[in-house]
């Protein structure tokens, strides 16, 4: 009797094996090395439970991307990647493997699925801000009866995508919203200013809603989509809330910003020295606050907040920042605009811990207010990426369990790194 071919297994044994995996990618490459592989590792099991995964860490190394695994201890493998996207500038990710990137340093946005190849092209420009001006409406007898209100969009310019989202799943179906952050010139006396901008997927030209708030403190910081709309985490750990789904393209954003004042102490112009993420845990809206160290900037602890209710006669102070004191069986993934929350108890016994991942995000604030708490002797282009690790809660210390490999130094040429989620 001959004996049985690897490449004849049984589809459900090979998604057995595939679920045995921790690496996101080490399943990808599975799925490549035959036909009948690959067609039981893309093929949806009937009434198959989603395998448990956690994101992957994409380290830019000077010979190329590679990608280190959470559940393998930080164990690092290259990734195939199109060559242009090689040397592509991350900013951000989403669910199913997808990569925000620029093949250029301030053009060629794209969402790239790292598994599949599938491309969307992201807008590489910004229609600019939105001036809104009264006009005084008369009658026959020059009395004036009402007011006409008026808007006015700014010239298009470049700009540089910092951090994304969407609204659902990436389709070019007139309903997925992706909201960024952008890197451009700020209000008179400021240099940098992150100002946030949306667009229906598919679309060429992103659209920059009206800023009412020019404080430094009201500058943006992260953002996440939660229940219906875009929340923006700003310098000063304040909350700016945008509805945009069922607005038009041309009026996406006209309505601009519900500002809420959730900060913690006195950062209405200048935040401390310390990062700010969003993420969705349990029906509830989370902040992890990094705080960093005086002298380069690295993590030095993190703390844990919930956005909860509090009874006040004005809106804007009807939500505040309340510490959380224990993740209570949780591991949290933060990066800007792709932090996100598992459960431990959802993988085998002792497969995980709690704890908070992070990865070095230095350069991101490097290029805002937060420049004098970094004084690192770095080259403009130069992206730092060795501060990447784990932490609990405070008074815990975090580790640096994502090493570096032999010979490579601590900064990237070409891009920051990046979270790709599953």
């Amino acid at each position: 009797m001959a004996a049985a071919r690897w490449d004849e297994l049984p589809d459900d044994i090979v998604r057995h094996i595939e679920a045995l995996l921790p690496c996101p990618l080490g399943r990808v490459y599975m799925g490549a090395c035959c036909k009948s592989w690959h067609r039981a590792t893309t093929t949806p099991a009937p009434a198959a439970s989603p395998p448990r995964l956690l994101p992957c860490l994409l380290l830019p190394l000077a010979g190329g991307p590679s990608v280190a695994c959470i559940l393998s201890g930080g164990a690092q493998h290259g990734l195939g990647l199109p060559e242009d996207a090689r040397r592509a500038r991350f900013f951000g990710s989403y669910d199913g493997m997808w990569a925000f990137l620029a093949l250029g340093s301030k053009e060629g946005h794209v969402l790239l699925n790292v598994r599949t190849g599938e491309r969307i092209p992201l807008p590489d420009i910004d229609i600019g801000d939105l001036s809104i001006r009264c006009r005084r409406v008369r009658d026959d007898h020059g009395v004036v009866r009402s007011h006409q209100r008026l808007c006015f969009r700014g010239p298009r310019h470049p700009v540089m995508i910092l951090a994304a989202t969407l609204s659902s799943a990436p389709a070019v179906d007139g309903k997925c919203i992706a909201g960024a952050i952008l890197n451009v010139h700020g209000p008179k006396g400021v240099d940098k200013w992150h100002y946030v901008c949306f667009w229906r997927l598919g679309s060429r030209i992103a659209i920059q809603p009206l800023e009412v708030c020019a404080g430094v403190g009201w500058s943006a910081q992260d953002i996440a989509f939660f229940y219906g709309r875009f929340f923006v985490l700003t310098k000063g750990e304040n909350l700016r809330v945008y509805t945009v789904l069922d607005q038009p393209e041309e009026d996406l954003g006209t309505r601009g910003a519900v500002f809420y004042y959730t900060g913690r102490g006195d950062t209405r112009d200048y935040a401390e020295p310390r990062a700010g993420y969003l993420v969705e845990s349990r029906g509830e809206l989370l902040m992890v606050a990094k705080e960093w160290m005086p002298d380069d900037g690295a993590t030095s602890c993190v703390r844990l907040f919930a956005l909860t209710p509090v009874a006040h006669r004005k809106p804007e102070f009807s939500l505040a920042w309340t510490a959380v004191g224990s993740l209570d069986g949780r591991l949290l993934v933060v990066g800007p605009g792709c932090s996100r929350a598992y459960e431990c108890a959802d993988f085998p016994s002792g497969c995980v811990e709690e704890g908070v991942y992070f990865l070095d995000d230095r350069t991101y604030y490097n290029e805002t207010y937060y420049e004098p708490f970094f004084p690192m002797q770095s080259n403009p282009g130069e992206f730092a990426c060795a501060d990447n690790g784990r932490c609990c809660l405070l008074p815990a210390r975090p580790e640096h369990c994502f090493p570096m490999k032999p010979g490579e130094g601590s900064f990237s040429a070409y891009s920051p790194p990046v979270w790709l989620l599953p």
